[in-house]
């Protein structure tokens, strides 16, 4: 279904899904009966990672509505080595 509504909307590069969700217990972004109808769902969060796979920043919170600013993001990335 996922695949169906990323062409749709004519996205050209990869959609990841974590049915089960664990790649998001496997990063601790587990947020415990968060989703509709106490459903498990990811926290949100935002990681800068570097060629070899090392994250160098990272940016999580406990509620969807918060992200990091794209300015942040940038200010971040460019304080990397």
């Amino acid at each position: 279904m996922s695949r169906d509504l990323c062409r749709k909307a004519g996205y050209t590069f990869p959609f990841l899904s974590d049915p089960k969700a664990e790649v998001i217990r496997r990063y601790d972004l587990l947020h415990a009966a968060a989703g509709a109808n106490g459903q498990d769902i990811a926290r949100p969060a935002e990681f800068l990672v570097d060629s070899s796979g090392v994250i160098r920043w990272a940016n999580l919170t406990g509620d969807y509505r918060v992200r990091a600013r794209p300015e942040e993001i940038i200010a971040e990335a460019r304080k990397l080595p």
